[in-house]
């Protein structure tokens, strides 16, 4: 697919894009949360977008979980449309976890993300997918992969490895994955960035890791990731992070990044409860505890209900398509207590 970029303009680089992930569009706020919430993230999206106006950019590009559930209501869907009206360039984005039933992205089109995708309001970049920017001068390839169950798991670094057609003079790359640049806690999957060294992508940007890792050269190549636009949990990390955008400047010679910060972010001590970010500091603790207790014994390594079905798998030496059913059932599972939850809880206040 080749995307049309805007005219080149002097002082400008040859293109440019803005990159951010994790808004977690919800109609109701977090507990830990002191302000309004929506309203507040509302905010956030119209300054990306003035942002992404101001700085003439060839494209947005959104790292996944736009929503917080497939299934926001209407009404939630119609503010974010109404949002991003104003957006003068195309939007691509990449399905989260968030965004899509049972860690499975083949349920894509039964989500409200599906439903924007379907009418062109954003378009999804899928895997094996490429779109191209071609001005002429330079020519730069942007690829996208999905959140997917056992991305992180072992043997899965494909999906942040990417090849670059002989023509292309950049490669960019989206993956809603934990993807970190160190070490993270035993038992929880993720994947780590000089694990993946011998990617094509010259930047490759991802979501998923809320507290994120900033920005990353290694080998010539980029790896980004700056932190969810939305806080939703009340962590230490939280509290002192402010959300950014990342402006990416593509020449002839070489990228260029720049990390911004929204202006209209508040300080964390200014929207967390101060006594929430104190019970989760003890629950951390605790939890970790337990979690070393877990290993300790060799049994099991897990953190979530997926987790928990990769390790009896892998323990009862299970064939991948009783894995694959079982997954299928419980995100079908998740798709009816949706349904049945109903969407009154989720509506804006």
């Amino acid at each position: 697919m080749l995307a049309k970029p805007r005219a080149v303009k002097k002082g400008f680089p040859n293109m440019r894009f803005l990159f951010f992930t994790d808004t977690h569009i919800r109609g109701t706020g977090p507990q830990s949360r002191t302000d309004n919430f929506y309203e507040t993230l509302r905010e956030k999206i119209r300054e990306v977008v003035s942002i992404a106006n101001s700085e003439n950019v060839d494209a947005v590009l959104h790292g996944g979980d736009i929503f917080d559930r497939p299934d926001v209501s209407p009404s939630l869907v119609r503010d974010f449309v109404v949002l991003i009206n104003d957006l003068k360039p195309p939007l691509y984005a990449i399905a989260g976890n968030h965004d899509i039933y049972g860690q499975n992205p083949t349920t894509i089109n039964r989500t409200m993300l599906g439903v924007l995708d379907s009418a062109g309001v954003i378009k999804l970049i899928n895997p094996g997918e490429k779109i191209f920017f071609d001005d002429g001068e330079i020519k730069i390839q942007l690829t996208g992969q999905h959140f997917f169950y056992g991305i992180d798991s072992e043997n899965k670094k494909s999906a942040y490895c990417i090849k670059k057609d002989e023509n292309v003079d950049f490669a960019i790359h989206m993956v809603h994955g934990m993807l970190l640049d160190k070490p993270f806690i035993p038992g929880i999957f993720h994947t780590l960035i000089e694990d993946i060294l011998e990617t094509e992508a010259d930047v490759t940007l991802c979501g998923h890791y809320h507290t994120g890792f900033g920005v990353v050269k290694l080998e010539n190549r980029y790896f980004i990731n700056p932190g969810s636009l939305a806080r939703i949990d009340a962590t230490l990390s939280e509290l002192t992070r402010i959300p950014a955008v990342i402006l990416l400047d593509v020449r002839k010679d070489g990228i260029g990044v720049k990390k911004r910060t929204l202006k209209c972010a508040r300080p964390g001590s200014e929207v967390f409860d101060r006594k929430k970010i104190e019970e989760n500091s003890f629950r951390e603790k605790k939890l970790a505890e337990f979690v070393q207790v877990i290993n300790s014994t060799g049994e099991y390594n897990f953190t979530n209900i997926t987790d928990i079905v990769e390790q009896l798998a892998k323990k009862q030496n299970m064939d991948n398509r009783i894995v694959e059913e079982a997954l299928h059932r419980i995100g079908k599972a998740q798709e009816i207590l949706s349904q049945k939850e109903g969407s009154e809880f989720y509506e804006v206040s």
